[in-house]
C-alpha cells in the first residue's frame, strides 16, 4: 500500500481550470504531480500507456484521478465506465471535479464507482482550500501500488 506523494491524473477540456487547479496545487502542496489530458479518450490512452503516454517516466501511471463530466468525445461518465471495466484501474481513486450541482449527476457518478464527487469553486483562494484539504486527506489515505492495465 501506498501513502505520501500523489501522482494526479485530471481529465479536463478547459485550459483555465487546468491553470487555476495547477497554481492551487503549487501554492498549498507543491510536492504532487500533475498530467492532464482533455478528454476520457485521452485518459484511456494514458491509462493504457499508449502512444504518447508510452513512457512511464514522463507520464507516470496516477494514484488519483480527478475528472470533469462534460468533455468532448468521451466525458466523465463513461470514463468512470471504462475504469469500472477494468480492474486494474477501478482500484484508483476518482474524483469527479466538475461545475455540475445536479443531483442526478451525483447520483450517476457514484453509481459509476466514483469515490467523491466536488462543485468547483469559484475562488482561487477557496480551490486552493478545496485542493489542500483533498491532497490531503488521499496523501494520508492507504492506496493500491499501481498496476497499468492490459489494454
Amino acid at each position: 500500500m501506498l501513502r505520501g506523494k500523489l501522482t494526479i491524473l485530471m481529465v479536463e477540456d478547459d485550459s483555465a481550470d487546468v491553470v487555476l487547479l495547477r497554481r492551487a496545487l503549487e501554492k498549498g502542496t507543491g510536492s504532487h504531480t500533475l498530467n492532464v489530458v482533455n478528454d476520457g479518450e485521452e485518459a484511456v490512452a494514458y491509462l493504457c500507456g499508449r502512444g504518447q503516454y508510452a513512457d512511464r517516466s514522463a507520464f507516470p501511471f496516477p494514484n488519483i484521478i480527478l475528472t470533469d463530466l462534460k468533455m468532448p468525445r468521451m466525458g466523465g461518465f463513461d470514463l468512470l465506465r471504462w475504469l469500472h471495466q477494468h480492474p486494474e484501474c477501478s482500484v484508483i481513486p476518482t474524483i469527479v471535479f466538475t461545475g455540475s450541482a445536479v443531483a442526478s449527476d451525483v447520483e450517476t457518478a457514484y453509481s459509476l464507482g466514483a469515490n467523491s464527487y466536488m462543485v468547483k469553486p469559484s475562488s482561487l483562494n477557496d480551490l486552493m482550500e478545496l485542493v489542500q484539504s483533498t491532497s490531503n486527506y488521499w496523501s494520508r489515505c492507504e492506496r493500491p501500488p499501481p498496476r497499468p492495465p492490459r489494454c
